[in-house]
């Protein structure tokens, strides 16, 4: 567990979803499945041989969800594999930059294939998913209204899935993937609305982390940056987050941190 100190509660925390508060892994790959064979799969059991346990394997990889597609694509191609068969960094991205579609695109098409499924079968859709517990509802009882998130994740759905599962977040308190606006893009916007002197942020992905570092912390440290333990972490995560000198927290200190705060200090304007 990592040291809490007083002077942290000083930040706006901003939170992602998929990894953080939410774990979609399910619904994810049975949309990317969609996604890249135009068909409407509805349980990981639709999926051929071990192609729905490789990409939760190797979910971990994935940042923007456009990505996503790559990801399954590969995981159809090796359904035979065993599940938990892991791909090496470099491989990953070897079969990230294979395809000749724009990331932008990509993202547009697998939040079209999620509406889809949606549209089909929306009990099914959101029983794909589950809340992060206890995190999600101590969430619920600190002023839900207040929470701002910063996710790849599509507007819609997040929305749909925080009031489905009781966190009374508001549409406009949710910056999304959508139109493939990157997490840089987004915690510009936040700035631009906020105006506060300091960010802390918490993600599961250490890419997105390493990504918004580079660009706020360059001159002085704008944003305070936290490892979720609990999302999809990959085996290197811990050790990158402890070099780049990132927090590493678990539900409990996040659970700490959230209750020493004021509601203010979420976002509430």
């Amino acid at each position: 567990m990592s040291d809490l100190h007083a002077s942290d509660t000083g930040s706006m925390l901003l939170f992602d979803f998929d990894g953080v508060l939410l774990n979609s892994v399910v619904e994810m790959s049975i949309t990317a499945y969609n996604t890249v064979t135009g068909g409407l799969a509805t349980s990981p059991d639709d999926l051929p041989g071990n192609a729905a346990e490789l990409f939760v394997t190797n979910r971990y990889h994935v940042q923007p969800a456009g990505d996503a597609i790559n990801l399954m694509t590969w995981c159809i191609d090796n359904a035979g594999l065993p599940g938990d068969h892991r791909l090496e960094p470099e491989e990953y991205l070897a079969i990230r930059e294979a395809s000749d579609v724009p990331l932008k695109e990509r993202t547009g098409s697998f939040f079209a294939g999620r509406k889809r499924l949606v549209t089909q079968d929306p009990v099914q859709w959101a029983s794909l998913n589950t809340v992060y517990q206890p995190v999600w509802d101590v969430l619920k009882g600190q002023g839900a209204e207040g929470i701002v998130i910063l996710t790849n994740k599509n507007r819609e759905a997040t929305v749909t899935l925080c009031h489905h599962f009781g966190l009374a977040v508001r549409d406009g308190n949710v910056y999304s993937g959508d139109h493939g606006t990157t997490k840089i893009e987004n915690l510009l916007a936040i700035r631009a609305r906020f105006e506060r002197e300091r960010y802390g942020f918490i993600d599961d992905s250490i890419g997105n982390l390493e990504e918004l570092d580079a660009h706020f912390n360059r001159d002085e440290p704008l944003l305070e940056l936290m490892l979720a333990s609990w999302g999809y972490i990959g085996p290197d995560d811990h050790a990158a987050a402890r070099r780049a000198g990132y927090a590493i927290y678990e539900q409990a200190d996040l659970i700490a941190r959230v209750t020493s705060m004021k509601g203010v200090e979420l976002g509430s304007s």
